[in-house]
Formats: structure tokens, sequence, C-alpha cells
């Protein structure tokens, strides 16, 4: 493991410098649109446009990674995405900085497939959870870094910008000048809403539910903060500290939902989180930043959980249009989000930030408690679980070792000589009498 991860030490670097400042401007573009005066409303959509860049560019970045190759097309997003960061500083025109969020969005999710593709092609399955488990460890440190860097210098200022982007545009250094050989391609996105359904509807609530929490979490957050009088150094504390929760519990829960049946540890977390989100409401604002760590821990592994509770019934060769499908899922999750809490924050007030987060997370677990009841059923076949972020892009599916090539293999002997009739790319059984939902 460790060899893989030293021979892969340029990559990962790469992604430490490119996730820290990517952090940095992910907490810094809310805060300063409260500085500006901009409402809650039109801060919810600054978020959700970004997420609308970032599920757009899973279907426009691999085709220009065909052409042009994983060097030049990383190259181009750094560049995207420094414009972008740079750009937010010139003006306050709020038409120029939904441009630009979405833009941002479709660079980073680039960037996120770029590495993701590279490293899963320098790393055998033997070795392949591993060097995940590393890379998600890296994701989540940098972006946790990326808001504590908000104390360097005033948010009103341009100096935060101008650091994220000199962070952004280093990581080009060590991903360019690499002598690891670049893979071919990155496969398209391709998913069947009907078979993620198929495969577990409690999978689907899962996904969705973790991206309207982190969608609002991420956008919202630092304004929330303002709104209820925390200065820049609480609010930094807040978001760093949850994002640390969820990265250091990731293993934990993962490993409990091995031995358990994972819609129970979903339904906890879920639960868990709301109790959190309701503390948030009863405690003084000062103490806030440091609950954020339990809700952090409690809420961030949820799609992780989601993730490796539909493998456990995906059919082979199905994993990754599964996976593609709950991460766009998480991705609508997070567009609807921002946009629901921001109405509740701008008409109500900045408590009903917490209120919102801690309804859907109620929502989600008597859902998926249903769920339970009316199907009472364990995997015959349970996979282990995998560490995965909703920060990353759909190349992480590729280097889950739950995708492993004898899947990729029978998907393409399915497709070859089978009988079946494909629904949006992916292999569905003729005969729908066979099939049933699971939970």
């Amino acid at each position: 493991m460790f060899k893989s991860i030293i021979s892969l030490s340029s990559l990962l670097i790469g992604v430490a410098l490119l996730l820290t400042g990517h952090g940095l401007q992910l907490a810094l573009v809310p805060l300063r649109a409260e500085f500006i005066g901009w409402t809650s409303i039109d801060i919810g959509y600054l978020s959700s446009v970004y997420f609308i860049g970032f599920i757009t560019g899973c279907f426009i970045v691999p085709q220009v990674v065909s052409r042009v190759g994983h060097i030049r097309t990383f190259a181009s997003m750094t560049a995207i995405m420094t414009a972008t960061v740079l750009g937010v500083a010139l003006t306050d025109s709020f038409i120029f900085w939904l441009l630009l969020r979405f833009i941002s969005g479709l660079g980073i999710v680039g960037l996120y497939l770029v590495i993701e593709s590279w490293l899963n092609s320098q790393v055998s399955n033997e070795v392949r959870g591993s060097v995940l488990a590393a890379y998600t460890a890296i994701v989540l440190a940098g972006l946790a870094l990326g808001q504590l860097l908000l104390n360097l210098a005033p948010p009103e200022g341009d100096q935060l910008f101008i650091i994220a982007g000199i962070l952004i545009v280093l990581a080009a250094l060590p991903v360019c000048l690499t002598r690891s050989s670049q893979p071919q391609s990155i496969p398209s996105a391709r998913f069947s809403p009907r078979l993620v359904l198929k495969t577990s509807r409690a999978a689907v609530v899962g996904a969705l539910i973790a991206g309207l929490v982190s969608g609002s979490f991420y956008g919202l957050g630092p304004v929330y903060g303002l709104q209820t009088g925390m200065n820049v150094f609480e609010i930094s504390i807040m978001m760093s500290l949850a994002i640390a929760g969820g990265a250091l519990f990731q293993f934990p829960i993962g490993r409990m939902s091995d031995r358990f049946d994972r819609r129970r540890v979903i339904f906890a977390a879920l639960v868990l989180g709301a109790i959190m989100a309701g503390c948030a409401l009863l405690v003084p604002t000062h103490i806030v930043p440091y609950i954020m760590f339990a809700f952090g821990a409690a809420v961030m592994p949820i799609y992780a959980l989601s993730l490796a509770h539909a493998s456990d019934f995906a059919e082979p060769g199905t994993f990754l249009e599964v996976g593609t499908g709950l991460q766009m899922l998480n991705g609508v999750g997070s567009i609807i989000g921002p946009l629901a809490t921001s109405q509740l924050m701008f008409r109500i007030g900045a408590d009903l930030f917490f209120v919102s987060l801690a309804i859907i997370l109620l929502l989600g677990a008597m859902t998926i408690l249903v769920l339970i009841r009316l199907r009472d059923r364990q995997s015959d076949h349970v996979v282990d679980f995998a560490p995965a972020t909703t920060a990353a892009g759909q190349g992480a599916l590729q280097m889950d070792p739950r995708s492993d090539d004898e899947d990729l293999a029978s998907d393409g002997l399915a497709n070859e000589d089978s009988d079946d009739e494909v629904f949006e790319g992916t292999v569905l059984p003729k005969d729908e009498s066979d099939t049933y939902y699971q939970d």
C-alpha cells in the first residue's frame, strides 16, 4: 500500500493543494456575498448553480479528456478554476457570479475526474481500497484546512481570493510534471434511474438526503454564522470541525455497517444528525461550532453508507451505473437543498438553517424506517464498506474496490452476448417479473 501511495505522491500533493484552495473559496464565496448585502435566497442560488455545473461536468469532461488527454484537460480546468475564483473579486454583479459559480462547478468536477481516473489506472485491486481511503482523507483534510485559511485575511478584501487562486493553480505543477503514465480515457457518465430504484430504494433516499444536507451546509453554513453573530474564526471552526468529524468517523461507521444492517446504520446516522441540528438551536451561538463535529460525524458518511448498501444489491457489472445514479441524485439534492433552506432563512430567520436540516434528516429517517418495516431483509452478499465523499467526482467510482475487473468484464459480456434490453446504457432484465425492489 505505502509503495503505491509513494509512487502516486505527485498526484496526491496536487489533490492536497487543489482541495485546500477549493475549500477556501467554497467558504469564502457565501461570506463575501453576505458582506455585499445579498439575501439568503441569492446565496442559495449561487450554491445551487454551482452543483448544476458540477453535474454538467460529469457528462462533458470525459469527452474533453478523450480528445486532448488528461494533462491538457487538467491544465485547462485549473486555468478555468483559477479564473473563476479571481473573477469573483472583480465585480458585485449577481448574474456574473452565477455564471462563475456554474463554471466553477464544471471545472472542479473536471479536476476530480482527471485525478481520480489517473489514480485508478495506477493501482491494483489489492491496494485499491487503501489508496481510496488515503485519497478520501486528503480530500477531506484539504477541505477542512481551506476553511481555516479564512483567518488569514478579512473576507471583505481580495487577499483570500488571491490565496485560493494561487493554491489551485499550484496544484497543476505536480500533476503536469508527473512521470506517471496517463490513462487513455474516462468512462462517460451513464446511469439508469430505473436501475437505481430497482437496486435499493433506501440507498436512493440516503443519497438524496445527503445531498440536501451537504449542499445546504456548505452553501449556507457561513451565512448562518454571520447572521447569528459569529466572527470569521468561529465560522471557520464550525465548518472545519464538521468536515473533520465526517473524515474521522467514515471508517468506524462504515465498519459498523459491515456488521449490522446498513439501513439501520443509515437510520441511526440520520437521527443523530437531526439531534445535533436540534442541539445547535438550543445552545449559545459560540458553542455551535463545536457541536458541528458530532453533526459532521453523523451526516458526512451517509452518502458512502448509501453507496455501500446499493453495492450489496447491484448486479455484476452494474456498480458504476448504480453509483453514478446515486451521485446524480446526490447532486440534485445539493441543488434543491440550498434553494429551499435559503427561502426559510430569508422569510423567517437564520435559525431556520438548522430547523431545515433537522426536518430533512428526520424525514429521511422516517422514510428509511418505513422501508425497513416494509421489507426487513438482509443482503445475502454484503460488500465491504469503502470510504467515499460527495465532494469527489464521478471518477471516484472507478477507484472503488467494489467496481473490480470481474464486474467490468461481466458487464462487457452482458452487453455483447445477452439478449437483455438496454435502458440508458444499462443492462436490465427483459422479464421484469424476475426483479423486485430492494429496500
